[in-house]
């Protein structure tokens, strides 16, 4: 092969790597717009309840359990909005883990190496990425504001919220851990082709 025409190869390759990295950014951008509605909609849906939450807490006269109430509430707010950023900066990670694989497929590809495999592996990743961001950015838009019909059953209401959150949160970071194995995936099937790809070490959700 002249020297010209393998110059020219490799410097395809580089610039399918550059534009396969541009369009999952592109994608992901995409697809944050196309929620912005539903997760506008959810926000004021649950201003609404929150609303309803603020008039009704002054309605409770034990002032130790008004207290308490509202020092779970904040608690509940407190681990959603930290949970849901953990995640999302678990998922920027792993993003960036996916983009450094495909440069360094694309070296392997420059020599002739069959990497069908690892990118079909490194597209599955990619989806799970944006499937993960979907459900965290989703779940960062969530209230559990209490719902108080009265001061007896008050404790039962605090119970459900706080069980909803965990259970949300645990589908939420399940979604994560899919996203990382997919990811993990990847990295071990390129490891397979050359020991130009050193294993990396992924985020832990």
């Amino acid at each position: 092969m002249k020297k010209e025409t393998k110059k020219a190869e490799v410097e395809k390759i580089k610039e399918e790597v550059k534009e396969k990295r541009e369009t999952f950014r592109e994608t992901l951008k995409a697809e944050r717009e196309a929620r912005k509605t539903k997760v506008e909609e959810m926000r004021e849906t649950f201003k609404e309840k929150r609303d309803d939450f603020k008039e009704k807490i002054e309605t409770i006269k034990d002032e130790k359990k008004k207290q308490l109430t509202e020092k779970i509430d904040d608690r509940m707010l407190t681990v959603n909005k930290n949970q849901t950023a953990r995640m999302t900066n678990a998922l920027g990670k792993l993003t960036e883990h996916i983009n450094k694989l495909e440069e360094r497929v694309a070296q392997a590809k420059e020599k002739g190496i069959d990497v069908s495999t690892v990118e079909t592996l490194i597209a599955s990743a990619k989806t799970a990425i944006s499937t993960a961001l979907a459900a965290v950015e989703t779940q960062a838009a969530k209230d559990y504001a209490f719902t108080i019909t009265d001061e007896e059953n008050l404790g039962q209401s605090v119970k459900a919220s706080y069980d909803v959150l965990s259970q949300d949160l645990k589908n939420t970071q399940e979604l994560l851990v899919k996203a990382k194995e997919a990811v993990v995936s990847a990295f071990k099937a390129a490891g397979a082709l050359e020991k130009i790809i050193p294993t990396p070490t992924v985020v832990t959700p």
